[in-house]
């Protein structure tokens, strides 16, 4: 064994440089790096979505009150629709005696008209039977005649 043992020492051997652990430093610091990076991402996704789900949570209750406004406003109009069409025939009514009234007005103020008329040529026609002497039963013959 003695003999293997010069033979060992007498080669030149070939052993492994010492590393002085710089790249085991390196190995580990860079494993470091990494899993901070992984926690550092995951704290930012875990922000964002508190971030994002207290934005949302605030527009959740928005458009609640929103639809709940709406749906209250929708019934309000449905409600005031339905008593339009019940009072249709009252607004019809009301304005039906309006134009009623005014027919009648056009009709009163025609006939005055007419009458004021057939006053004026009756004057006329007594003033010419005074004036030619004739009975007015003669004219109403000569109207006939005519």
């Amino acid at each position: 064994m003695a003999e293997q043992s010069d033979a060992e020492t007498s080669q030149p051997q070939y052993a492994r440089r010492g590393s002085k652990g710089t790249i085991d430093m390196l190995v580990q610091s860079r494993r470091i790096a990494s899993d901070e990076y992984a926690r550092a991402q995951r704290a930012e996704r875990a922000y964002r979505a508190r971030k994002n789900a207290t934005i949302a949570r605030n527009s959740l209750r928005e458009t609640k009150t929103h639809f709940a406004e709406g749906f209250k406003h929708l019934g309000l109009g449905v409600k005031g629709l339905i008593a339009v069409v019940k009072g249709a025939p009252y607004i019809l009514g009301e304005r039906r005696d309006g134009w009623r009234k005014r027919r009648e007005a056009k009709q009163r103020e025609r006939a005055q008209q007419m009458r004021k008329k057939l006053d004026e040529r009756l004057a006329r026609e007594n003033s010419e039977d005074e004036g030619s002497g004739k009975a007015p039963e003669e004219k109403e013959e000569e109207k006939e005649k005519i």
